[in-house]
């Protein structure tokens, strides 16, 4: 197991105590459920001030909750409610479809799973754990993220990967000017698709497909991709079936989180 800054998980014990309190506590009261004396919780507690985790009320001199751990409670509780109606919504498109439903969202590591609806179809060979990664320029979901993601963020994250591939210059410069007309097709489309689906060094797995599709919000931004991974079997008209659920789910959540009805513009 990695190993973190030690100092940082014993500073945070301060916050765990401030917030199960519930109330505003003095140094002395913060130091004895911490078990840190009171000269050392004080520095830390300078700190989170600063940073705006802790607040302490001039006249009585107890400590609180500061604006910035309250914006991040908000911030969590949103969450939590979009990815609960997720849930719902990915239940029903797996139902509707027997395949496995994933929702990923973007961070400063990249495209990450963080939730899956398993479908009752023979599980495909790949993996898709719940916190795992999606590339870029591979995936169905990853070409949502180059269309509608942070632009800056996504396409300097793309050069990392298919640098780390050991492609060439020239190689990468091909690799991103495909990437670029196949996410102005993402973008006008609002689905994108791979078929077959394949592992980040290029190795395909015949017999399945992804469909992906873009989650915005009320600032219409990005939030989510969901995405379809199924069996392709032979009925071709299944794909296009799968397509227009799979865009009907991703529009409900988009509407859910508040975003307009035609999303951003194109």
């Amino acid at each position: 197991m990695a190993r973190g800054i030690q100092s940082i998980v014993l500073g945070f014990k301060l916050v765990e105590v401030i917030a199960e309190a519930g109330v505003p506590l003095s140094l002395k009261a913060i130091s004895a459920l911490s078990g840190m004396s009171p000269s050392k919780a004080r520095m830390y507690l300078i700190s989170f001030i600063e940073t705006g985790l802790v607040t302490q009320n001039p006249e009585s001199a107890l400590y609180g909750l500061g604006p910035y751990a309250l914006r991040l409670g908000a911030r969590a509780m949103q969450r939590m409610e979009l990815v609960s109606v997720a849930t719902e919504a990915m239940n029903a498109l797996q139902q509707q479809t027997n395949a496995l439903v994933l929702l990923s969202a973007w961070n400063a590591h990249g495209v990450t799973i963080v939730s899956r609806s398993d479908g009752s179809e023979e599980p495909p060979p790949l993996q898709f754990p719940i916190g795992g990664s999606a590339t870029l320029g591979s995936t169905a979901t990853g070409h949502v993220f180059l269309a509608f993601g942070p632009h800056e963020p996504t396409w300097r994250h793309l050069h990392a990967e298919l640098a780390a591939l050991g492609l060439t210059r020239a190689e990468q410069k091909q690799r991103v000017k495909e990437l670029e007309s196949l996410t102005a097709d993402v973008r006008k489309r609002r689905i994108a698709l791979t078929d077959p689906i394949s592992y980040a060094s290029g190795v395909t797995v015949s017999g399945y497909a992804a469909l992906a599709a873009p989650v915005f919000d009320v600032v219409q931004r990005l939030r989510y991709a969901i995405t379809l991974v199924y069996q392709t079997g032979r009925d071709k008209r299944r794909g296009n079936k799968f397509s227009r659920l799979t865009q009907r789910a991703a529009e409900r959540l988009s509407h859910l989180a508040g975003a307009a009805a035609s999303g951003p513009e194109s």
